[in-house]
């Protein structure tokens, strides 16, 4: 036996028994996985299994387990068959080369598809991302609404990572966000010790969490008379409530009064000034155009219809009787272009971070487009192309080696 196949027999030996002893492990708490999950909220929106009819945090508990044992199982006949090429050294006769490599292939090829299964006959879209009354309310809300969540602790983080986007529902909390940019932080930390000040400016309309915390938060804000319980439901942390915040701004709307402050700081000040109403006046961080001229009998607000809304498409309709800005409450970025029934038009950054653009009175279509950098489409095709002239340098080299010889 050469140097090589000791050292591996030794690993092969300590991974066998450290998979023999986390076994163990996971069998005698078994119990303490179940809680685990079912206090992390799983079996709250995964349904029980259709055959067996056993709870989400059982099925999980016991698949750490199987998970281990098919470890151990995996790595005892791979490593067999891993050993006996060593052992042979080289001298092995073909067909005991070629069965042990074809072992393994098989071996790989039966235990990814074992796991692969396992999840999809289990955890299909339809049971993973089941529907429920809160998602159902939320996509019915006219004007496409965001929510906040009071909370990301048990199921809630769950929703926001993958039932609010399968269900396309809009949400103020970021999942992840290791590098922001510094227009969000400058914003929400301007507007971030007034919870009520900042659903107002993004378009929050609904709030989500449990019942007694969002009920204290409101009171302590002030703002309790002005948010309505729209749906309640039970959980294993107790009642959760969906509140409605009736002075949240719309996702887009027309409103016929603006200020013009070019400093950002001003700007966050006055947005976070109590005294300053954006229901009534929009903020706007460079001039309109120079013949729009405000109408002071014009009403405070005109509603905007939301004809398309998709992650890089937007159409809006208004038909205002007065000049002013229309303010849509999504994120201002270089990349949106705007036409105003076809033409081209400016796009003003409104209330710090927003987008806004300058109307005159009749019927008019917004159409915002989003439009990929130059230099990322520069990025990807030369990569591309890259990997094409890899692959055209590498045939014609194998060719000539052909008729080389």
């Amino acid at each position: 036996m050469n140097r090589l196949t000791k050292c591996f027999l030794i690993a092969l030996g300590a991974v066998l028994a450290v998979s023999l002893l986390w076994m163990l492990l996971l069998a005698l708490d078994t119990n303490g996985r179940m809680k685990h999950f079912a206090d992390s909220g799983y079996d709250m929106f995964i349904p029980p299994h259709p055959a067996t009819g056993a709870k989400a945090s059982q099925t999980m508990a016991a698949q750490s387990g199987g998970a281990m044992f098919r470890l151990f199982v995996v790595t005892l006949l791979g490593g067999g068959a891993v050993l006996v090429l060593l052992w042979f050294n080289g001298s092995a006769k073909p067909a005991l080369r070629y069965g042990c490599f074809g072992a393994l292939a098989l071996l790989l090829f039966i235990e990814q598809w074992q796991a692969n299964s396992h999840f999809m006959d289990y955890y299909p879209p339809a049971q993973l991302y089941a529907d429920n009354d809160v998602f159902k309310k939320l996509r019915s809300a006219p004007g496409r609404p965001r929510v906040a969540l009071l909370t990301r602790a048990g199921f809630y983080n769950t929703w926001l990572s993958l039932h609010f986007p399968y269900h396309d529902i809009d949400s103020i909390d970021i999942t992840a966000a290791s590098r922001p940019p510094a227009d969000y932080v400058a914003f929400f930390g301007a507007v971030d010790r007034t919870p009520p000040r900042k659903w107002e400016l993004c378009a929050v309309r609904y709030v989500l969490g449990p019942k007694d915390q969002g009920a204290q938060l409101f009171q302590s804000q002030g703002v309790d008379k002005l948010v309505n319980v729209a749906l309640e439901f039970d959980s294993q942390f107790g009642k959760q409530a969906l509140f409605e915040y009736t002075r949240a701004l719309p996702r887009a709307v027309m409103l016929h009064r603006w200020e013009t402050i070019a400093d950002p700081d001003k700007t966050l000040a006055r947005l976070a000034d109590p005294k300053f109403d954006p229901q009534t006046t929009v903020l706007l961080m460079q001039k309109a155009e120079a013949n729009l001229k405000a109408d002071p009998a014009a009403p405070p607000a005109t509603p905007v219809e939301i004809v398309k809304f998709d992650q890089a498409r937007v159409i809006l309709r208004v038909t205002p009787r007065s000049p002013g800005i229309l303010l849509l409450n999504d994120r201002f970025d270089g990349g949106w272009t705007a036409t105003v029934d076809g033409f081209p038009a400016e796009i003003l950054r409104a209330n710090f971070i927003m987008r806004g653009i300058a109307l005159e009175p009749g019927d008019h279509r917004i159409v915002f487009r989003y439009n990929i950098p130059a230099s990322s489409k520069l990025i990807t095709w030369g990569v591309w192309s890259l990997i094409g002239l890899g692959l055209i340098a590498t045939g014609l080299g194998a060719l000539r080696r052909k008729l080389a010889k």
